[in-house]
């Protein structure tokens, strides 16, 4: 008789906490395929359409510069690296399939860039971007080093790549810069069709799915690339750093678009998880959603997914208050920088911890952060 009760008590368990067979998370009203649908075909693609797009005015640019090395050019040229750095803000939350592939991240936007190694790839006209060893001297933190820490002026600038003996050299650099950004942008764009039907159809929460490696990547980009990179290392706030400042690890240091980058970069999250049409901003099926569905909560009993938004907004206004340049900002102790920090540091246990939770995701990165 005792165990005719067992019995029952088990099926009453499992009628209740039924499980996904593909995912083994609690089901919940949620259409997951949908939601991968909209980041498949409205956040994904789209981010990946506009990138190939603006590397290719960055391709034109760059040939009309060579062309004829002149002030008006190497403005042009600028507008077009400016463009399509802030194009990739938002790409780089979505690093998955063929933005995997490519390795984009490491590919185009590894900073601070290698002045030394740069020079000597010049000098010597004999380098291959695709070693490691060339890894800190290419993509647009190389770009922002050659066309703007080159000189004072666009006249000394214009002086650097026309010079008789080096010019050429420096002008091929360039070329070759410029050219394995768009080999990288051609790449995504040609391979993400193929990719898709995988993506969408890979329903469960295990490593490897649509919702594993979006959730992964959000959490990588906002945690190592945005907090840390973008404003930790350079202003001291990130405890691995012993409180040192270190200025020149901005991003985009010698142009000093490093704010204008990192508040790019941290509109895009919020964009990303909300499902946000790339195109139109309309708010689709999003990682807020998928929470909302499943009645997340913060410990302090709140609904998770309104006090992420609430946070990055939080960080967004700190870093709206700051004026100066990233590079000149962070060289001052105690700096705003710090603030900035701190405020997205709050969000990092609500996207790391609890929203994979919630979801039954795995983090599978490690950064060994230790803050």
């Amino acid at each position: 008789m005792r165990s005719v009760k067992f019995f029952f008590f088990c099926l009453v368990i499992a009628t209740l906490t039924a499980c996904d067979n593909e995912s083994g998370s609690e089901k919940v009203d949620f259409d997951r395929e949908a939601f991968l649908v909209n980041m498949a075909d409205q956040v994904v693609r789209p981010s990946i359409e506009n990138f190939a797009t603006k590397a290719e005015v960055l391709t034109s640019a760059s040939v009309a510069f060579n062309e004829d090395v002149s002030e008006s050019n190497l403005s042009g040229f600028r507008d077009a690296l400016k463009a399509t750095w802030l194009s990739y803000q938002h790409l780089a939350f979505v690093q998955v399939g063929p933005v995997a592939t490519v390795n984009l991240r490491d590919r185009v936007n590894i900073f601070p860039t290698s002045v030394e190694k740069i020079e000597e790839n010049i000098t010597s006209g004999n380098y291959t971007l695709g070693a490691a060893s060339n890894v800190a001297a290419k993509g647009f933190p190389a770009l922002d080093y050659l066309l703007f820490g080159t000189g004072i002026s666009e006249a000394d600038v214009v002086a650097y790549f026309a010079d008789q003996e080096l010019g050429p050299n420096r002008k091929e650099y360039l070329q070759a810069l410029v050219a394995d950004i768009q080999s990288v942008a051609t790449s995504m764009a040609g391979s993400w069709g193929d990719y898709r039907s995988g993506f969408v159809e890979n329903l469960g929460t295990d490593a490897g799915s649509g919702t594993s490696l979006l959730v992964n990547e959000f959490n990588f980009q906002f945690d190592i690339r945005i907090k840390n990179a973008k404003i930790g290392f350079p202003s001291g706030g990130n405890p691995r750093t012993g409180g040192i400042l270190s200025p020149e690890k901005v991003e985009a240091y010698y142009s000093a678009w490093s704010g204008e980058l990192a508040e790019a970069a941290v509109k895009a999250s919020l964009a990303v998880f909300k499902g946000e049409n790339f195109t139109s901003g309309e708010n689709g099926l999003g990682m807020d959603d998928y929470l909302t569905a499943l009645d997340a909560k913060t410990r302090d009993d709140e609904d998770l997914s309104t006090v992420i938004i609430n946070q990055i907004n939080a960080s967004l206004d700190e870093m709206e208050k700051i004026d100066e340049p990233y590079s000149v900002v962070a060289s001052q102790e105690g700096s705003q920088l710090v603030t900035v920090y701190n405020a997205l540091q709050a969000v990092i246990p609500l996207i790391k911890v609890d929203m994979p939770s919630a979801m039954s995701v795995s983090i599978t990165f490690q950064d060994n952060d230790g803050d």
